[in-house]
């Protein structure tokens, strides 16, 4: 995954994250944003 990909990809799971009401759809977009970062520090 290239540094482009990857602040559209997370920069994306967080601004869902910001519009969403329920409780369990934030967390789990949460997680999802910090396990692509993590990933991504990694490999870089």
């Amino acid at each position: 995954m290239k540094k482009k990909e990857f602040k559209k990809k997370y920069s994306e799971l967080i601004s869902k994250a910001k519009c969403e009401n329920n409780r369990k759809e934030f967390l789990f977009l949460l997680k999802k944003a910090a396990k692509l970062r993590s990933k991504f520090e990694i490999t870089y």
